[in-house]
């Protein structure tokens, strides 16, 4: 009995290794800085050879290392179990920041636009990453930056072609939701008071690329952080399993449809 219950543990830990995608760090070039101004982010693939369709994501402004942490590794980790790769950019640690919670604007999103960019150029250069298969996946002020960077009128550098398509959760929806040159999936709640999702207007005439637009109405900012339950500079933030949840098999179908 006691080498069957052995037996059936060693199966569980090995199921549970070989379930898991181990990631690793890497440096990229940035292209709105100086020549010796490098970019870097954890780079997670899933088993096999490719190619393979791939994403960058774009953490929110507590930084790579803040309360989304858990979120962002557990998301690289579903990535990679639905056959993608991805690259999980810091924005932050290479210009000597961990966190601009307090002050938004010492990254710019339009700066942020540029690292997915170049992101986009780094996976594209990869001999598994399929090229014309890249998207891009972003949270509150990450969210936002991913709006600049399927924007038009946002000027970047060594921009290559559009992202295949783009998700933004709960993003500051200060641009022109009908002028985007991807797809685009928005998550957001009905109580978030920090990013409103009353400021994220659908189009009123037909756009060139679609925007989908899921508003869960008893969700709040970050509702998919797990475990968070806390007030920040007076925004409540909490978490929403049934919101969550919601949120995968929406990214899911919506990655069907433009990824696959």
């Amino acid at each position: 009995m006691r080498r069957r219950s052995f037996a059936i543990l060693i199966a569980i830990l090995l199921l549970t290794v070989s379930s898991t995608h181990a990631g690793e760090w890497v440096t990229f070039k940035s292209y709105q800085k100086s020549d010796d101004f490098m970019l870097k982010g954890l780079l997670t693939k899933p088993e096999g050879r490719g190619p393979f369709p791939a994403m960058v994501v774009l953490h929110a402004a507590s930084g790579i290392e803040g309360s989304g942490k858990q979120t962002y590794e557990k998301w690289t980790q579903r990535f990679a179990g639905w056959g993608y790769v991805s690259l999980l950019v810091d924005s932050f640690g290479p210009r000597g920041k961990s966190t601009i919670i307090h002050s938004p604007l010492e990254v710019d999103p339009n700066e942020r636009a540029q690292d997915a960019h170049d992101a986009k150029t780094y996976l594209t250069g990869l001999p598994f990453v399929k090229k014309n298969k890249v998207a891009v996946i972003g949270w509150s002020h990450g969210g936002w930056s991913v709006l600049r960077a399927i924007d038009d009128d946002i000027s970047t550098v060594n921009k290559g072609d559009p992202f295949t398509s783009a998700i933004a959760f709960y993003p500051f929806c200060d641009v022109d939701l009908g002028t985007f040159n991807s797809p685009l999936l928005l998550l957001t709640g009905g109580l978030d008071d920090w990013c409103p999702a009353v400021m994220c207007q659908l189009p009123t005439e037909k756009t060139r690329y679609e925007v989908i637009l899921k508003v869960y109405p008893e969700a709040h900012h970050a509702f998919d952080f797990e475990g968070i339950d806390t007030t920040v500079i007076r925004h409540r933030l909490l978490y929403n399993s049934a919101a969550a949840n919601d949120a995968i098999n929406q990214i899911r179908s919506f990655l069907t449809k433009y990824m696959e």
